[in-house]
């Protein structure tokens, strides 16, 4: 039991950390216009890295849920990784190129597994 905890809490700061940067990064453009002018291509923001902002609720505009929400939501098959990628796309914090990019999307699917084999018991 203590064992779980400690590793559910070290995954969540894994994926904490991960995505800080590049949330940070995008912040600074300023308003949804200048963002949407700058977007990065899909190879600057990784899938890992969606996969953990949208695990971090940055997407709860765009009605991903969040945390265990989220997780639960995937394993339910009633949100998917296409979903999240639209997200981030509508969000400004992802050009919509992603979206017919389905190494993308399929990498996005492989972090939100891995998410899910590490943080629900």
């Amino acid at each position: 039991m203590i064992n779980r905890l400690i590793l559910s809490s070290l995954s969540l700061l894994l994926i904490s950390t991960a995505t800080a940067p590049v949330f940070a990064s995008q912040k600074t453009a300023g308003n949804s216009t200048t963002v949407a002018a700058n977007l990065p291509s899909t190879t600057q923001i990784q899938p890992f890295d969606i996969a953990g902002m949208a695990y971090q609720g940055y997407f709860k505009n765009q009605g991903i849920p969040s945390y265990g929400e989220l997780l639960r939501a995937y394993q339910a098959q009633q949100i998917t990784a296409k979903d999240i990628v639209q997200g981030a796309v509508n969000s400004h914090r992802l050009s919509s190129q992603a979206l017919n990019d389905q190494g993308y999307i399929h990498a996005v699917k492989n972090s939100l597994d891995t998410f899910g084999r590490i943080v629900v018991p």
